[in-house]
């Protein structure tokens, strides 16, 4: 049976979530998807950084800004941001409050003052916007959202500028990469918290076969070596979703995927897959590692977030640990 389109799926675990927010578009939309996550017990934190304007501008004094009136006008800024997330927002039968957090008085960045908050407030989960940097008052750029996926003490979903909320009718197709690391098998069984009853699933490993003049080795002579890895990857993977309680077996397909052989990378062979299947979610473990006995140079996850044109939701073993704790 469909799911109707004004019920959000069912969050899982997901209980403490904070949504993070600036004056940006991508807010905006993020706001938006926080709607699947709202039911009568969820307790939704809305969350504004207002900037230390002795930062932004610090030689500014010499030119006489008013260093007062400025912190006054980021602070009511952030304010603003809250509120008009909070109207997107109304009918939400969830708990919802707001929290300004002042870096004038608090001090550090953005990611770490963020980490704080959900820290904080026990969060299960933290949803934020992504988009290309612009001017001093919005932070939520690829930047911060990179630092934040190291820094946040739960998983993380980083909702793309310009992702429309109106087809949006719910997380009804779930994409999982897994590279067969715990931290990759941490987000499979993190993110199958998502899943309904009706909820498509696919699992897919890449298996890396672009030639880079920094391999050592030939890929193509490691390839065998990628598709038995990725083989037992999506396995492991397939088996923690079995026992998944919301999962129906004949709803999870797991495939081996590839990269071109040239000018060609993972993430962009995950974002080509996702588009293919029309995935609603992309669910990734951070920090994880690619191929047998090769450094994972980068972070495969942090670029597909910054590149896709839907959720991803970015977790890390820790993540898992603490919300089955």
């Amino acid at each position: 049976m469909e799911a109707d389109k004004d019920t959000p799926a069912r969050a899982g675990g997901f209980r403490r979530v904070v949504l993070c927010v600036d004056s940006s578009d991508a807010s905006r939309c993020a706001a938006a998807f926080a709607r699947h996550f709202l039911r009568p017990d969820t307790q939704l934190t809305i969350a504004a950084v207002a900037l230390d304007p002795h930062l932004l501008a610090p030689h500014a004094a010499l030119a006489g800004l008013d260093f007062g009136a400025a912190h006054k006008e980021l602070v009511e800024d952030a304010k603003c941001a809250i509120a008009e997330s909070s109207s997107a927002l109304a009918g939400a039968t969830a708990s919802v409050r707001a929290r300004v957090i002042d870096l004038a008085k608090e001090g550090g960045d953005v990611a770490h003052a963020l980490a704080r908050a959900a820290q904080a407030e026990h969060a299960d989960l933290m949803i934020l916007g992504t988009r290309q940097h612009h001017g001093l008052v919005r932070w939520l750029d690829p930047s911060v959202t990179d630092r934040l996926s190291q820094l946040a003490p739960c998983a993380m979903i980083a909702v793309p500028a310009g992702y429309d909320a109106a087809r949006d009718a719910g997380i009804h197709r779930i994409l999982f990469a897994v590279d067969g690391s715990p931290t990759s098998l941490a987000a499979v069984n993190l993110g199958a918290a998502l899943a309904t009853p009706d909820t498509r699933i696919r699992v897919v490993y890449v298996v890396d076969r672009a030639v880079r003049y920094s391999d050592f080795v030939p890929v193509t002579a490691l390839e065998d070596a990628f598709v038995k890895e990725g083989e037992s990857a999506i396995a492991a993977a397939a088996g923690g979703l079995a026992s998944a309680p919301n999962v129906t077996r004949s709803h999870v397909s797991v495939d081996l995927i590839s990269t071109d052989i040239s000018a060609d990378d993972v993430s962009h062979a995950l974002l080509r897959e996702a588009e293919r299947w029309n995935a609603d979610l992309i669910v990734l473990g951070t920090h994880g590692r690619r191929g047998v006995m090769r450094a994972f140079v980068g972070s495969v996850a942090n670029r597909v977030a910054s590149l896709a044109k839907i959720p991803s939701m970015l977790v890390r073993d820790q993540h898992d640990r603490v919300a089955s704790s």
